[in-house]
């Protein structure tokens, strides 16, 4: 071979170094380099204007680099997106006063499993492998491609996915966030409490679940709870020749510090199921109930607005962590990485509390309304629980029990709950309305609900749990 020909020497060589080594090792080879486009003649004058020729490529291939930095990052900092648009957004092109624009919209067959997803793993109730799997399931997959066809996701691609602030409507861009143009799928708050799981799940000697069970972490045991401590029933499982076998045991057995035995999951199911249908309460005690939420409403909306107070004062905390490291960064005297990482956890506080603020008493009605709709789940408590999914039964337990203590009797199982505070304000406040209608004749008005407020409020009827019980589906039988 005595010649290689190339289109333009730009076309090949990254800087002049690279042009000047490429030519020494054809020319020991005996092989001369040709430019189609170029023409330099030969000759040391001809080398000298290759050499110029290269140095002038370099320096417009690092100006062009240059100039496409500075406008990527113009683009970001006034909340564009750039590249592909991530799994759940799509790139589209719309019209805008008659001039076609390239921006970034839902993707309308994926983005509500994509908050879906981050709102079951904030649930606590998932490992990655088990989303990605629930997810599958659903019907999310990868956007098709010319090379790749259409495929389920990867737990590793989902573990990515939830650590993106891109969601939240958030740009990561050169370690900075910025706020962005697109449309959030998910809140701030909710991908907050999100990152709280993967860190807790990453750290040295933790590991993601690998089972899954609707009482999971509900239970706990009642013969350590008689002898002082404080134990939980794990769920567990076998395959045997008679297929899955599932049952709880205390962990305190595991440590040889417990005598109860495994107990079969269809026993605890029915034992739950008895103590749901404990929890009902006659038609007369729900009317009054509901008509004591609905007379609370002045008293949590002045509450509403204290609770706003605060939140203004928190932010105004933030705002000065946030000038303090900004005035660090000016004077050098803290790392660049971990000052980026401060104010980064910043910006996201700062947007989770205005998210917060957004809320009004708009809001705040509608959590009493979502407490009025619970409380339709007391008219048959255990017609309800039979008939919904898994993960809404997990709901309802949770909106119900702090903890559900199970004993064995004779081989028996019985369910003392420990209720939450607010169920246990509602059972608290019915069998004082049941004892003053017992004693209607002898009671005054000091027998009232507006006399026990104070009381109903302290154990669990405030503010943030008529806000807080929102989300659950669905909220009527």
């Amino acid at each position: 071979m005595r010649y290689v020909v190339i289109y333009m020497r730009s076309r090949v060589f990254r800087n002049h170094l690279d042009a000047a080594v490429t030519k020494i090792r054809l020319r020991d080879k005996g092989v001369t380099l040709v430019s189609a486009k170029e023409r330099f003649g030969d000759g040391y004058m001809g080398d000298a204007m290759e050499a110029i020729t290269d140095i002038m490529n370099e320096v417009q291939v690092r100006q062009s680099g240059e100039d496409i930095r500075i406008k990527m990052a113009h683009k970001v900092q006034r909340g564009g997106s750039v590249g592909r648009a991530k799994l759940g957004y799509l790139n589209v092109r719309k019209d805008y006063d008659g001039r076609l624009v390239n921006t970034i919209d839902l993707d309308p067959a994926r983005y509500e499993l994509i908050r879906r997803a981050f709102e079951q793993y904030a649930t606590d109730q998932y490992s990655i492998w088990q989303l990605a799997g629930l997810l599958e399931d659903q019907g999310l997959t990868t956007r098709p491609s010319a090379k790749r066809p259409a495929r389920p996701l990867s737990p590793s691609a989902l573990a990515k996915i939830l650590r993106d602030p891109y969601y939240t409507g958030a740009i990561r861009f050169k370690g900075a966030l910025y706020p962005g143009r697109h449309q959030a799928i998910v809140s701030k708050t909710t991908f907050l409490e999100v990152q709280k799981i993967l860190d807790r799940r990453n750290r040295k000697g933790d590991r993601d679940m690998i089972h899954f069970h609707y009482l999971k972490g509900l239970l706990a045991c009642g013969t350590c709870a008689d002898e002082g401590r404080t134990s939980r029933l794990v769920y567990s499982q076998n395959t045997g020749n008679g297929g899955l076998y599932e049952y709880y045991l205390c962990a305190a057995k595991q440590r040889g510090r417990c005598s109860i035995g495994t107990i079969r999951l269809d026993d605890v199911e029915a034992a739950v199921h008895r103590a749901v249908a404990a929890e009902r309460f006659d038609a007369a005690t729900l009317t009054a109930l509901r008509a004591e939420v609905t007379a609370a409403m002045d008293t949590l909306q002045a509450a509403e607005r204290e609770l706003k107070s605060n939140l203004r004062k928190q932010l105004q905390t933030l705002e000065s962590q946030e000038d303090r490291l900004i005035d660090l960064a000016a004077d050098g005297t803290m790392p660049s990485d971990k000052l980026r990482t401060r104010l980064n956890d910043i910006t996201m506080q700062k947007a989770s509390i205005s998210e917060r603020l957004q809320r009004t008493e708009k809001h705040l009605r509608s959590g009493a309304e979502t407490v009025l709709a619970y409380l339709d789940l007391f008219e048959e408590p255990d017609e309800f629980y039979s008939r919904v999914s898994d993960n809404v039964r997990r709901d309802l337990l949770a909106a119900f029990f702090d903890r559900l203590v199970v004993y064995v009797e004779d081989g028996r199982l019985r369910i003392d709950p420990v209720r939450t505070d607010v169920i246990a304000a509602l059972h608290s406040w019915s069998d004082a309305h049941s004892r003053q209608n017992e004693e209607a004749p002898r009671v005054s008005a000091e027998g009232s609900f507006s006399s026990t407020k104070r009381d109903f409020a302290s154990i669990g009827l405030s503010n943030s749990q008529l806000v807080g019980m929102t989300g659950f589906e669905p909220a009527t039988p």
